[in-house]
């Protein structure tokens, strides 16, 4: 089974990964698999550098992020050109990872907004209030501002709640958060054997 995990940034898509790798499944985060890109991938750090210039690769070798967002930031055609050297290579990466067997749970923050749900079985949303969105992307080191802004460039996580099979509410204890995930990979476990 290839579960598709979504939700707004500081929802807590990471720590409801972690309950479900706790709980015997294979998981994998699309974000992780852009940071190795852009790392150690020398064709995706080539054609990165080819897109920006050489003021982007950083002094290890791979690509520097930050100076990355900084220019795409505001720019939809420059983030375009960028998604589409990432999003085949981390697409593929995730799909052939996931065709090893097992259940995988495979955290797609774009999931819903590149039209990946029909390539998972199904699609979780992890929902937190914006408030609390804000306030956890401050402790992360954000400013207001900034955890604004980003949260404005997504999806609103209500509209993923929505499109979701299921929702996972995180605004409570990660006890209350475990329970859900509990119940939930309960009901998953029922349907495969139905």
């Amino acid at each position: 089974m290839k579960i598709g995990l979504t939700g707004g940034i500081g929802c807590g898509k990471s720590t409801v990964s972690k309950l479900f790798r706790e709980r015997g499944f294979c998981t994998i985060d699309a974000d992780a698999i852009v940071h190795e890109l852009l790392s150690k991938d020398e064709a995706t750090i080539e054609a990165v550098v080819a897109l920006f210039g050489e003021a982007v690769r950083s002094p290890s070798g791979g690509i520097d992020r930050a100076e990355v967002g900084q220019r795409v930031f505001g720019d939809a055609d420059l983030l375009s050109e960028l998604e589409g050297i990432l999003h085949p290579k981390v697409r593929s990466t995730w799909e052939a990872a996931a065709q090893t067997g097992g259940d995988w749970l495979v955290e797609i923050p774009l999931l819903f907004e590149k039209k990946l749900q029909k390539n998972v079985d199904i699609t979780i949303c992890v929902f937190s209030d914006p408030q609390t969105q804000v306030e956890r992307l401050e402790q992360r080191g954000m400013n207001r501002t900034q955890a604004l802004a980003r949260m404005k460039r997504q999806m609103p996580v209500s509209e993923k709640a929505e499109l979701a099979d299921f929702v996972l509410l995180n605004d409570g204890s990660l006890e209350f958060l475990a329970e859900q995930v509990d119940h939930l990979i309960s009901n998953i476990k029922n349907l495969q054997i139905q």
